[in-house]
């Protein structure tokens, strides 16, 4: 039962206890957090949202039952592509990936996901369809920054979980809202994100679109619709073989 009297007593110790926080290069294993410190290191998120998902839901049927968990499976499987990920979850109907990032190259190889996931939708669409289901469209997020991450929830219960604090995590979901809607691209990144992948080998500035418009974000975008060319060019020979 709730003891207000015990609560209070708990509150006062949490508000003045000491909390240890240190700049990392990377996230540190979960071992590592505790309820007395915290950490700061650059990080980067991925958010994959489902397109008129409410709409979607209102079946509630088996085929819909199969096409979510094939959707997530797969995005899963893509995200875990990358060793660097510290957390991959659903939320609502999203999916997200949460990587530590500390050079230019990291937040690249978490673009070169986002180009996967987007290639990744053309194939998933293309077997919906040949198998009797509606098609989805997906808007993918991408945000980048140097995180707070403490763990939080309460102390012996085992429940308990890390929070991030900083523009990765928001800028990365909010974005994917944005994207593949109001005319946007598939893929929307945060300028931080976009400012680090640019300049990397490979890339180019014309893949890229600018937008400033605070209907929709309050800080400046990029948006795009980057393909990984060896899984397009397989989908397009019909995907008759297994490897990509």
């Amino acid at each position: 039962m709730y003891n207000y009297r015990n609560s209070k007593a708990n509150i006062i110790n949490i508000l003045t206890s000491k909390t240890e926080i240190k700049e990392k290069e990377k996230i540190p294993p979960e071992q590592d957090f505790t309820f007395n410190n915290g950490v700061l290191c650059w990080t980067s998120a991925i958010f994959v949202d489902m397109k008129n998902s409410t709409e979607l839901f209102k079946k509630r049927d088996e085929k819909l039952v199969r096409l979510l968990r094939a959707f997530t499976s797969e995005i899963i499987t893509i995200f875990q592509d990358l060793s660097t990920y510290n957390q991959i979850g659903i939320r609502g109907d999203c999916v997200y990936a949460i990587y530590s990032t500390p050079q230019q190259k990291d937040i690249g190889e978490v673009f070169d996901i986002a180009a996967k996931v987007n290639t990744f939708m053309k194939m998933f669409n293309k077997l919906l369809s040949d198998n009797g289901y509606s098609t989805i469209g997906v808007g993918i997020g991408l945000g980048a920054a140097k995180e707070l991450i403490i763990k939080a929830g309460r102390s012996g219960t085992g429940i308990n979980d890390k929070i991030w604090i900083g523009k990765a995590i928001v800028d990365a979901a909010n974005l994917s809202s944005v994207a593949n809607r109001h005319g946007f691209e598939k893929i929307a990144m945060s300028s931080c994100f976009y400012n680090n992948i640019v300049e990397l080998p490979g890339n180019k500035k014309d893949w890229f679109n600018r937008h400033n418009d605070d209907r929709y974000f309050d800080e400046t975008f990029y948006t795009c619709t980057v393909i990984n060319t060896d899984f397009n060019d397989w989908i397009n020979r019909g995907m008759k073989n297994i490897e990509y």
